[in-house]
């Protein structure tokens, strides 16, 4: 499919690019890493004004695996729910190295077009780079900014700094180093060619598999059925053949007195074995190098400990991309922002340092901790949805000294405040309706 598009634009003209992201070939892809391989020997010798770094071919290979490899779109998908949402802050460190989140700033930076920002930086890893446009309005109805685009990769020459109005054509284009330029666009360069360079000829050759086994899965995964009839007449054996052929829609055949049919089913062999192996292996090797875990991208594992070792790996790796993103946002993003006039100088973009944890490992942990530290109810209702009222092991001081307040000193403290509480009705050092019972003796007698 090639579609030429002049949608997308850079200061406001409109950028000419041809897509080609249908029927690619392992070939198409070594051709690219030889035109790479030829850019990275010559390109110290020719002078300004060549297009050298082009990587359209290349993005139409990758946008290629994206866009028809549910496995990869999955990953990339698990990646992103763990970089978006109200995980980030903008905060202020203190004299004692804590970060202090400033609210109403943090505001500003969480919607829509701030995804678009953090889904760039981590773009560049995938991708190589990413080049992105932040505009300096504002939108009247949220407060927050109006307009951030990613520029077109295809028109965008990395390496050599510029960007292109037709694809592979010098001019007419834009340095983008140029100060002009420098305040709205930002160059994300990982500096080689991205993590999908080492996923794109696995998916390729998944690709071709998968079309194979297909292919296969036809042609011997249904048995055959087998007719025999004792009339020597060839119309008889083909009107056999048709009611057999008829017999899977009508669910039911009419034979001959001496007419046999027997199904031909094939004995289960490691031929298909073949097919589904490799197709799991590129799931794993794709899984593997973008979130450093297959497990954590759908596949099971046999045991707990091998579960608990790639969630581990996972976390890491995550912590990987966000460290990426806090450092692109403190040095390129946010000096802009502050330029802009658009957030308060002297604050930087940081990440929650919260551990990601399931909702089992949630409970256990508030229950650890509500054990020994009194927990407010607003964090129990941020947490979990659930609005509770008055703890009751944060009753304090009349618990410790239980032994000595209006109570028995053979107390030994075997049981917990809660567990106490639940079988006496009364906490420890106090005594349950002690008047009532005093009034009731002497209303008795």
């Amino acid at each position: 499919m090639n579609v030429i598009s002049a949608e997308t634009t850079f200061h406001g003209t409109p950028l000419e690019s041809i897509f080609k992201t249908s029927k690619k070939t392992i070939q198409e892809y070594v051709r690219e890493i030889d035109r790479h391989c030829r850019y990275k020997s010559i390109q110290s010798q020719v002078t300004r004004g060549v297009v050298l770094d082009d990587r359209g071919p290349l993005i139409d290979l990758y946008e290629a695996c994206v866009e028809q490899d549910a496995h990869l779109r999955a990953v990339l998908e698990t990646v992103e729910s763990q970089i978006i949402g109200e995980r980030y802050m903008l905060a202020r460190q203190n004299e004692r190295g804590k970060y202090i989140k400033d609210v109403e700033e943090t505001k500003k930076i969480q919607g829509s077009q701030f995804t678009k920002i953090i889904k760039g930086i981590v773009e560049a890893k995938w991708y190589g780079y990413t080049l992105l446009e932040i505009m300096p309005d504002i939108n009247p109805l949220t407060g927050k900014l109006a307009e951030v685009n990613i520029i077109e990769r295809r028109n965008v020459l990395a390496s050599q700094l510029r960007v292109v109005q037709r694809q592979g054509q010098w001019n007419p284009g834009w340095d983008i180093a140029s100060s002009q330029y420098s305040k709205n666009y930002i160059l994300i360069d990982n500096g080689d060619l991205g993590l999908f360079s080492a996923t794109t000829p696995t998916i390729l050759a998944k690709k071709f598999t998968l079309a194979n086994y297909v292919n296969f899965s036809h042609t011997y995964g249904q048995p055959i059925i087998h007719g025999k009839t004792e009339s020597e007449s060839i119309q008889d054996r083909q009107r056999l053949a048709q009611n057999i052929a008829n017999a899977a829609q009508n669910k039911i055949i009419v034979t001959g007195l001496n007419d046999d049919i027997d199904i031909k089913t094939f004995t289960m062999s490691n031929s298909e074995h073949i097919y589904t192996s490799l197709i799991n292996f590129a799931n794993t090797e794709v899984s593997n190098l973008i979130v450093g875990s297959e497990s954590m991208a759908g596949a099971t594992q046999s045991y707990v400990g091998s579960t608990n070792a790639h969630q581990d790996i996972f976390r890491e790796r995550i912590e990987m991309y966000r460290g990426f993103i806090e450092n692109v946002m403190n040095e390129e993003i946010v000096p802009r922002l502050v330029s802009m006039g658009y957030i308060k100088p002297g604050l930087e973009f940081k990440y929650a340092n919260r551990v990601e944890m399931s909702n089992k490992d949630k409970i256990s942990l508030y229950s650890f901790i509500t054990d020994k530290y009194e927990v407010s109810a607003d964090e129990i209702e941020k947490e979990f949805g659930i609005v509770v009222g008055k703890q009751f092991n944060a009753i304090s001081e009349m618990a410790s000294n239980s032994g000595t307040i209006n109570g028995s000193s053979n107390d030994r403290r075997i049981m917990s405040d809660e567990e106490y509480y639940k079988r006496y009705g009364h906490r420890r050092g106090e005594r349950k309706n002690s008047s009532n019972v005093e009034n009731f003796l002497m209303e008795g007698e």
